[in-house]
């Protein structure tokens, strides 16, 4: 194994910030979008985060909140290698520069290739769980792609600060993936593409504001307010600066800035995690060349192997796949 350093830069801003995000609202009455005051005596405490939109942040803000050294090690560590159908898969670990020193990961390439290959980083839902991507990510594999899975769990607590750190973190550990896959004498780091499902689509929208190096990416079963999904998981007593502090992570203000890359977004039509509102609210943001999809199907796209094929078909076409 080798020694492993763990980084600490830029965390002393970063919680500055999200502290500032967690007391907006919590000692007068939050106000939503800016505007009406929200009402006070028994509504106030009725449960409704669908109502409720937190004031908009300037993307410039809003980045900072994702700075990281991009000179940092990545003290990337091989745990096993193995051959099979087609495909060479690495076991790895490598650092977030956020105090996350082994973050689990699979990359994964064809057993046979010459030159320089495009690039996938896969995004799993909620549970992390790299396996339920690995057979789609050896298929984009097969293809002659690398691909990078990492496994980043979010668990919400009800604590905003804790639960807006743990998203921060999340997206500088996939911006660190891109830069494990960049870094390799075998990427062509100009074709790299992004596909997140879920909890994974929610740090893909916010990569569209953050990095130029991808040429394409896909959301699954996303939406434009990740804050309201959280909130629902341990409500907070006071939800409305909860929100404040969770919305700065929402789709809106990343994915308009997207550019004109290729967006593939898919939604299950009877999806019962994701309102129709918020998946119609994400599509409506996204900037560029997008597509739609929507099956007759609920919120796992993962399992559905129809939104699996479209997904290969977009990356063959977008990144020019064998």
């Amino acid at each position: 194994m080798r020694r492993r350093e763990v980084l600490h830069i830029g965390v002393i801003g970063l919680a500055g910030m999200l502290v500032q995000a967690c007391s907006e609202g919590s000692t007068t009455t939050p106000r939503a979008g800016g505007g009406s005051p929200a009402p006070s005596g028994p509504a106030a405490s009725t449960f409704d985060p669908s109502g409720y939109v937190p004031a908009a942040v300037p993307l410039a803000e809003l980045k900072k909140l994702f700075n990281y050294d991009k000179n940092a090690t990545l003290n990337a560590t091989l745990t096993d290698k193995r051959t099979g159908d087609g495909v060479i898969l690495e076991d790895v670990t490598y650092s977030d520069t956020r105090g996350h020193d082994e973050v689990p990961a699979y990359v994964i390439g064809p057993a046979s290739f010459t030159g320089r290959l495009p690039a996938v980083v896969y995004a799993p839902g909620g549970d992390g769980n790299r396996d339920t991507l690995l057979e789609e990510a050896m298929a984009v594999a097969r293809h002659g792609a690398l691909v990078c899975v990492p496994g980043l769990p979010l668990k919400p607590t009800g604590d905003a600060a804790a639960d807006a750190k743990a998203v921060a973190d999340s997206v500088v550990a996939q911006r660190r993936a891109l830069d494990l896959l960049a870094r390799r004498s075998d990427c062509d780091g100009s074709r790299i593409g992004f596909a997140g499902h879920s909890w994974g689509a929610a740090q893909g929208a916010i990569l569209l504001g953050l990095e130029t190096r991808l040429s394409a990416v896909v959301l699954a079963a996303g939406t434009g307010r990740i804050s309201r999904w959280m909130v629902k998981q341990h409500v907070p007593p006071d939800w409305h600066a909860y929100l404040n502090a969770l919305g700065r992570f929402d789709a809106g203000p990343y994915v308009a800035a997207g550019g004109k890359r290729p967006v593939l977004l898919q939604f299950g039509r009877q999806d019962q995690i994701v309102p129709a509102a918020e998946r119609a609210e994400l599509a409506d943001a996204v900037a560029g060349t997008k597509e739609r999809k929507d099956y007759d199907t609920g919120h796992d796209l993962v399992g559905f192997a129809a939104a699996g094929t479209d997904r290969v078909a977009f990356f063959k076409k977008a990144l020019r796949l064998r």
